[in-house]
């Protein structure tokens, strides 16, 4: 069983450790690439194009020179640019809140299991110092008994039967702790 001293559960280190959270992340960064993209679209563009061909048969060599001008910055021209802008804001404002309910989903569940896995170790502490070492002196006093014919053997068997079956839920608690264990891992995705 592991110590959960070591196990922090705030946003910042469930951010960084867990790989769905650093998905969304790498999404948010994609659409502010793209807005930048799209907001490069409102800038005028120059260009310049130059050509030439060969002369067959004598004929000289000819050059064509041309010159392009974009300007987007009519209303009618700029208007998908400024849409696909407004677009990608609220991709952007969506996948934040996305990323704030992963993370605000992944303490609550860390918070909670951290809580029942020392709800289990206290019960499992209960069984192993007092409960199972009482059963255990009923018994032997059981068995004591019947060996001087004093006590029945339906009452030794039930006294051994009970012994029995709390130390199988103990190792029942035992196993359930562990699991808690792992799936507090899985949430932190520690390794």
């Amino acid at each position: 069983m592991k110590d959960l001293a070591p196990v922090t559960a705030d946003g910042g280190v469930l951010a960084d450790s867990r790989s769905d959270i650093r998905a969304v992340q790498a999404d948010i960064r994609l659409v502010g690439l793209q807005q930048q993209a799209e907001r490069s679209k409102l800038k005028p563009e120059f260009g310049v194009r130059l050509d030439h061909m060969f002369g067959f048969g004598g004929l000289p060599m000819q050059y064509s020179l041309m010159g392009m001008v974009r300007l987007p910055m009519f209303g009618w021209s700029s208007r998908s640019a400024k849409a696909n802008m407004a677009s990608l804001q609220w991709k952007t404002e969506s996948l934040k809140q996305e990323k704030e309910k992963m993370i605000n989903e992944a303490e609550g569940m860390v918070y909670s299991l951290r809580q029942e896995i020392a709800t289990r170790r206290r019960q499992l502490r209960v069984l192993q110092e007092t409960v199972i070492p009482a059963l255990q002196r009923n018994y032997q006093t059981m068995q004591l008994a019947y060996e001087q014919n004093t006590e029945e053997l339906f009452n030794l068997y039930d006294a051994w039967e009970t012994l029995n079956n709390t130390q199988l839920e103990y190792w029942d608690q035992v196993r359930q702790l562990l699991l808690m264990q792992v799936e507090l891992d899985r949430t932190l995705e520690i390794k």
